[in-house]
């Protein structure tokens, strides 16, 4: 059964245990996306994520049954809502990037969210267009907080940075980097802007040919820097991939 949402971001867990130390299954959802859930026990639901069949429990006070078609999608990386159409207005919340909406209204250069909080227009974009430019939406990730499983401007692990950039240019890719490293694109030998480039567990995104954008352990952060410099830290390159 279809279940959505209800909460600006949450955890897939690989047990439902919100204590437990996270492993490679986790991933997140972001308000809007949609859980299919298998089982409902103890205020967990079992099930997969509808966009990539990753699969995990959800606490249930996250979901609802209620399905609201999305009209809209968050597309900056955070996206302040507030009471009335106006920046100096109360401020109710923030949505991350990827956020799927409902729109019910527009005013003074901000739209209505389900006939509540008021969102930035320039922040939202129709849920069915696609940005082609993934490393322009990448950039907007610069600065975010790593967290692993992270996938929203909230924190994003690498994997986690590279699925939604890409979705946003209309391209679906599994969750963790070594799926990915199979999924996408076609080998090259030397990289160049737009190339994904992979390591042992780790996968970045090139700004140019010689600078890579990823969201990292090491500096606990999204960053570009020089590809050679990631490699220096004993992360040597298992491929370039091209789309």
């Amino acid at each position: 059964m279809k279940y959505q949402v209800t909460t600006p971001v949450v955890d897939v867990h690989g047990v439902p245990d919100t204590g437990a130390l996270r492993g490679k299954l986790e991933t997140q959802l972001v308000q809007g996306e949609i859980f299919i859930v298998s089982e409902e026990k103890d205020d967990w639901c079992q099930g997969i994520c509808a966009h990539d069949d990753s699969p995990g429990y959800i606490e249930s006070i996250h979901l609802t049954k209620h399905v609201i078609p999305a009209t809209h999608i968050i597309t900056a990386a955070r996206g302040h809502s507030y009471r009335d159409p106006s920046m100096k207005s109360p401020y109710i919340g923030t949505l991350g990037f990827g956020s799927l909406i409902k729109v019910t209204g527009t005013d003074q250069g901000f739209v209505q969210v389900n006939g509540d909080a008021w969102i930035f227009e320039k922040h939202v974009a129709p849920a069915d267009t696609i940005e082609k430019d993934y490393i322009t939406t990448a950039r907007k990730f610069i600065e975010t907080p790593y967290y692993w499983g992270g996938r929203s401007g909230f924190g994003a692990d690498c994997s986690g940075l590279v699925q939604i950039c890409l979705a946003r240019a209309g391209i679906r890719t599994p969750r963790n980097s070594g799926d990915q490293e199979n999924a996408i694109g076609k080998p090259v030998d030397k990289a160049q802007a737009g190339d994904i480039v992979f390591f042992k567990g780790h996968v970045g995104l090139m700004i140019d040919d010689r600078n890579l954008l990823h969201a990292n352990a090491f500096h606990m952060k999204t960053v570009t820097e020089p590809l050679d410099d990631v490699v220096k830290r004993g992360n040597p390159v298992t491929s370039v991939r091209r789309i």
